[in-house]
């Protein structure tokens, strides 16, 4: 069964999925083209503060190279702490935020294909009212939301001490990304969506060792060590 701890945490993960959809259902039926032609109007559309800081860390994080490269590297380095005894609790971690990573923004760019949205720039461009769905577009959901909530949430689940200080950063790129004409707000809580429902999936699936207590070693408790065949046997 899992701990207190682990089912606080993930209860915490229901709710974030819960809210954001609530929001993402709210935007795209009441507010997304009122905030984007608020944004578009203001004067404050494409502000350097946001696009230069997505511009760094997108290189920073290694997504100007590919969307796949930092999951990836994370995996690797689990699967080097997997193979160590005393490190396999934090290669499990490792792998927990590489595959959250990996999946959403697989997902994210396949359900692109599938809605068709077209970005907020391109409806003022064209002249369009609303919002238009099924036209070849790429708004939703968010990739760039995909990408930072996909690494940040599940880093912060697992230290949750610092959980805050690590959201800023996937919420400054949803507020980037509405800002640039990029996206919709239901875009990018769509995202946020998506990545909490995975997420929460895999944190569930991974909960026996994701137990990360203070004071503990890093090898696996409870005599749960990972072997081979995906048996747990006593260390």
């Amino acid at each position: 069964m899992p701990s207190t701890i682990t089912a606080m945490k993930n209860s915490t993960l229901a709710r974030f999925a819960a809210a954001a959809a609530a929001v993402t259902l709210i935007g795209i039926l009441l507010v997304d083209r009122p905030i984007a032609n608020w944004v578009h109007g203001s004067g404050i559309e494409g502000l350097s503060f946001f696009s230069k800081g997505t511009e760094w860390l997108d290189l920073i994080c290694g997504r100007e190279v590919s969307k796949y490269l930092l999951g990836g590297v994370i995996g690797g380095v689990g699967l080097v702490c997997l193979a160590r005894r005393t490190l396999r609790r934090s290669g499990v971690g490792c792998f927990f935020v590489a595959v959250t990573l990996t999946v959403s923004v697989l997902l994210t760019g396949t359900l692109k294909n599938v809605f068709g949205r077209l970005r907020p720039h391109e409806l003022f461009e064209k002249n369009l009212d609303g919002s238009v769905w099924f036209a070849k577009g790429s708004s939703f959901p968010s990739g760039h939301s995909a990408y930072y909530f996909g690494l940040f949430l599940p880093l912060a689940y697992l230290f949750p001490k610092w959980r805050w200080p690590l959201l800023i950063v996937p919420f400054f790129i949803a507020a980037a990304r509405i800002n640039e004409g990029h996206h919709f707000l239901s875009d990018v809580t769509g995202s946020m969506v998506l990545v909490s429902c995975f997420a929460l999936i895999f944190a569930t699936a991974l909960g026996r060792w994701l137990r990360f207590q203070p004071g503990t070693s890093d090898v696996l408790q409870g005599g749960d060590d990972v072997g081979s065949g995906g048996e747990a046997r006593r260390a």
